[in-house]
C-alpha cells in the first residue's frame, strides 16, 4: 500500500486545477493571480472569460452571433457638419496659433497639400475649398511642431 502512495499523490496534483484572476491593484495596474480578487478590483475571471486573441485582421463577432445588416451600413452624418478626413471642415476657421499639428488634424483633418516653407519657415499645410468651407483657402505654416501663421483666402 505504501508504493502506491506516491502514485495517487502525483495523480492528485495533476488533476489540481489552476484558476488566473485579471485583477485591479491598488494604483490601477493590471495583476494577475491564481486566488480570487478582492472585491471590486475583479477585470476578467481568464477561466469563464478567456481572452480572445485573432491573427486575422477585422472585428470578430461573437460565436452564435450574426452581424446584423444596418450594421455595415455607414453612420448619417448629421445636418451642418461635414466630415473630411478626420476632422471638420467647419472647424478650419476656428484653427489659431500656437495648436499643435495633432490639434489640427483632430480638428480639421489631414491637409490636402503638404509642402516645406522658404528659408526658415516651417512647413506648410494647405486646405483646399471643400462642402464645409466653399472659396477658401486655408494655409497654416507651423515652426516647432505648433501653428505659426494662419493664412485664409478666398479663392473663387
Amino acid at each position: 500500500m505504501l508504493p502506491l502512495l506516491p502514485l495517487l499523490l502525483l495523480g492528485v496534483a495533476l488533476s489540481a486545477e489552476a484558476a488566473v484572476y485579471k485583477c485591479a491593484n491598488d494604483k490601477g495596474g493590471v495583476v494577475y493571480q491564481d486566488a480570487e480578487c478582492a472585491p471590486g478590483k475583479e477585470l476578467r475571471n481568464l477561466d469563464v472569460d478567456p481572452a480572445t486573441l485573432s491573427v486575422v485582421p477585422g472585428t470578430p463577432v461573437p460565436a452564435g452571433k450574426s452581424t446584423p445588416a444596418s450594421a455595415a451600413k455607414p453612420a448619417r452624418v448629421r445636418t451642418g457638419t461635414v466630415k473630411v478626413k478626420g476632422g471638420s471642415a467647419l472647424e478650419r476657421k476656428f484653427i489659431q496659433v500656437g495648436m499643435s499639428e495633432a490639434e489640427v488634424i483632430l480638428k480639421v483633418g489631414r491637409p490636402d497639400v503638404e509642402g516645406k516653407g522658404r528659408g526658415k519657415e516651417g512647413r506648410r499645410w494647405s486646405y483646399l475649398p471643400t462642402a464645409g468651407d466653399p472659396d477658401t483657402i486655408t494655409t497654416l505654416t507651423f515652426a516647432g511642431g505648433k501653428v505659426a501663421h494662419v493664412d485664409r483666402k478666398v479663392a473663387r
